[in-house]
């Protein structure tokens, strides 16, 4: 758990979720990393990782599964075109139109709605437990970032047919793991340059020690 410090108020931050739809936090940060603020004080590029229930009190937190950059702007200027979120927005407003006024000063859109999510409409008074843009930024220079190569493995089969020699070249696969040398890989980056990989060599390391 991590006390929070918003002014006169201390927040507690439990740890998060360890449940498969919440994954680690992104670039080997931690909940160590994180801040507390009022949602309309979340600047862009911050990651918002919870938020704490209304009241006063023990908070409960609230962790955002999939955490997130924010993208702060007030609901009236929000891109979407039509979320759940937007339009529960909408339905309240026509209950009582003069709300309509009051949208923009009570809400804070932290991030509109992308890959099938809904914006992200809070309280603007609301705490929300982000990590700074800046400290996010350094953690992403640190961890590299996640590329495509393509790995390519060959090698002769005696054979009769395609479907034999792919049999074969699978077993082969398969006994690199138990009782043989690995093979030699080839490695293409996404820029199409070769490296070659002799996995073999480790293995004479480790025997000539």
């Amino acid at each position: 758990m991590h006390s929070l410090t918003l002014g006169s108020e201390t927040l507690c931050l439990t740890a998060r979720p360890s449940a498969d739809n919440f994954p680690p936090l992104p670039y080997g940060l931690t909940l160590d990393d994180a801040v507390a603020v009022r949602a309309h004080e979340v600047k862009a590029g911050d990651l918002a990782v919870a938020q704490f229930s209304d009241g006063t009190g023990v908070r409960p937190t609230m962790h955002v599964p999939e955490p997130f950059p924010a993208d702060p702007h007030a609901p009236s200027a929000c891109p979407c075109e039509g979320c759940e979120e937007c339009e529960d927005m909408d339905a309240w407003t026509l209950a009582e139109h003069s709300r309509v006024a009051d949208v923009d000063w009570r809400f804070v859109c932290l991030a509109p709605a992308e890959d099938g999510e809904a914006c992200v409409l809070v309280l603007r008074n609301r705490p929300v437990a982000v990590i700074p843009a800046d400290v996010v930024a350094r953690a992403k220079e640190v961890v590299p970032p996640v590329r495509t190569f393509g790995v390519m493995w060959s090698a002769d089969f005696e054979a009769s047919s395609p479907e034999e020699a792919a049999r074969l070249a699978y077993e082969q696969l398969q006994s690199y793991a138990t009782d043989a040398w690995p093979p030699v890989l080839e490695i293409t980056d996404e820029d199409g340059d070769l490296t070659v990989v002799d996995l073999n060599a480790g293995e004479r390391a480790e025997q000539g020690q």
